[in-house]
């Protein structure tokens, strides 16, 4: 059962977690100040995306998506902090393909100290392109300051570095793209308070603000246009698939606890489980054709992502019919889950936003992200 091995992969890559996550209840976990992302970063979670030549563990992606889909079902607030640290290693990975060895140092620093990385590479913003970045970098002796906001930012508080892209702006010449590494503790980095909802407090999603912050030249790191939209694409393509493993996650844990308590009879769960299983396949067979993310790997992901927002939803609806109003009312798992499914629709990028270039794709013309 694809629930069973993803609880395997916690026990095997993150041991100890999935019994912490068992010793204090759910509202606990999913609190405001839950221990949940330290306990992540304690059992090795910081390398497990790592490729080995750096020192981490270097998961395949199935066996990352495995890991999401344990995160999701125990802990759906440490499944999305813990899915933008992997979606942050995978960005820096790509970028150390064809970079000058700064991204390698880092990944190795990460790999030993078991350092939190966080990601400011798109902004929330109506109307606005995801790709286009509100930070700008502008040169000031032999660095750059940098000022910008990204809001929501997972891991806000127990991130170690924070990986940004910049429009740098020069004086004399055109603005070019670049991605900024910056450590949290940098004058001028602030966290303030954005996420006010009363679900995925734990994934510590607030405004992220850089206030004049100083970067050394050494962290930044100039990206070429089709070298920065070949990034796009890679990272686009795990972002994606770690936050779909995650938001699946969810409802496979979802399913089992109506089943443990009886909620549900086999006919009902075997047809939330064939529903579920459908789309973790789907997922698996990305995984195991992901060597270059290409166009076509990020269509298939994309795909694979707006046809579960549907089936998720689908599927909690059903699980909470049988759950009752009474388990709904009085008990916050359910009523937190049944509103953190919603979110799944509002991850960049939206459905309604790429219908357009899908369409495009899909008649044989190039996938244009906006």
């Amino acid at each position: 059962m694809i629930l069973t091995d993803a609880y395997a992969s916690l026990d095997n890559f993150l041991p100890g977690l999935k019994e912490k996550l068992a010793s204090q209840n759910f509202s606990d976990n999913e609190a405001e100040h839950s221990p949940v992302i330290s306990w992540f970063k304690d059992s090795g979670g910081c390398r497990l995306m790592v490729k080995k030549c750096y020192g981490g563990l270097e998961l395949t992606p199935w066996q990352g998506v495995l890991v999401q889909l344990g995160l999701g079902a125990l802990s759906p607030s440490l499944a999305i902090g813990a899915g933008m640290h992997q979606f942050s290693i995978a960005t820096l990975q790509e970028m150390a393909k064809t970079s000058t060895g700064l991204e390698s140092l880092l990944l190795e620093a990460i790999a030993k100290n078991d350092l939190l990385v966080s990601s400011a590479f798109s902004e929330g913003n109506t109307s606005k392109s995801i790709l286009k970045s509100q930070i700008i970098a502008k040169p000031s002796g032999k660095g750059f300051i940098v000022t910008g906001t990204k809001k929501p930012c997972s891991l806000a508080h127990d991130m170690d570095l924070l990986t940004a892209s910049v429009r740098v702006e020069p004086e004399d010449t055109d603005p070019y793209f670049a991605v900024a590494l910056i450590h949290k503790e940098n004058d001028g980095v602030n966290v303030e308070q954005f996420w006010d909802a009363n679900f995925l407090k734990a994934s510590q999603s607030e405004a992220v603000k850089l206030n004049e912050v100083y970067v050394p030249h050494s962290m930044l790191v100039n990206v070429d246009e089709n070298m920065a939209y070949h990034a796009h694409i890679c990272g686009f393509v795990w972002f994606e698939l770690l936050t779909t493993a995650s938001y699946l996650g969810m409802v496979y844990g979802l399913v089992d606890e109506a089943k443990k308590r009886g909620r549900l009879c086999d006919q009902e769960t075997v047809a939330a489980y064939i529903k579920l299983d459908t789309g973790a396949l789907a997922l698996k067979a990305i995984t195991y054709d992901m060597h270059d993310q290409t166009q076509d790997t990020l269509s298939q992901v994309l795909a694979c992502r707006y046809h579960l927002q549907e089936v998720l939803t689908q599927v909690t609806a059903q699980v909470m019919e049988k759950v009752g109003g009474l388990n709904y009312i009085g008990d916050n798992y359910f009523s937190s889950i049944a509103q953190t499914i919603h979110a799944f629709n509002f991850h960049p990028p939206a459905k309604h936003s790429m219908l357009a270039p899908l369409a495009a794709y899909y008649d044989n013309q190039p996938l244009v992200m906006v």
